[in-house]
């Protein structure tokens, strides 16, 4: 009785976790960078209301009045439009960064199985030396 040895079957790509981690953090990063408009918008609105409660609260430790009149508002200039205290760019960083790794992962997995596929198959024709 001989034993046939089947040749390995190649696993497909989607068994890899490295896969999915890089399907997922791309998914992340197009939706970081869809709704970062959006985001912009509103944390400097946010933040402008958060710097306007700080300046009362500091007017009223020092004992100045919470408003002034017109004209004389201070000499602080609001924060840059691009200047957020809160930035979202650490999260699609992140994203990148997963993606690189999961890359890197995926295709040092594949080419692992790829030469120890190509190491089970016999060298010469036939099986015979």
């Amino acid at each position: 009785m001989s034993s046939l040895q089947q040749p390995p079957v190649a696993r497909p790509i989607t068994d890899s976790p490295w896969f999915w981690l890089l399907v997922f953090s791309a998914a992340g990063l197009v939706c970081v960078l869809v709704i970062m408009p959006q985001y912009a918008k509103r944390q400097r609105r946010l933040e402008m209301q958060y710097m306007a409660r700080e300046e009362i609260l500091r007017r009223q430790a020092e004992g100045e009045p919470a408003a002034r009149e017109a004209g004389e508002e201070g000499a602080a200039a609001p924060p840059a439009v691009g200047e957020l205290i809160i930035p979202i760019w650490p999260l699609a960083s992140v994203c990148v960064a997963a993606m690189g790794l999961a890359s890197y992962m995926l295709w040092k997995s594949r080419s692992t199985a790829d030469q120890a596929k190509q190491a089970e198959e016999p060298s010469h024709p036939g099986g015979v030396p």
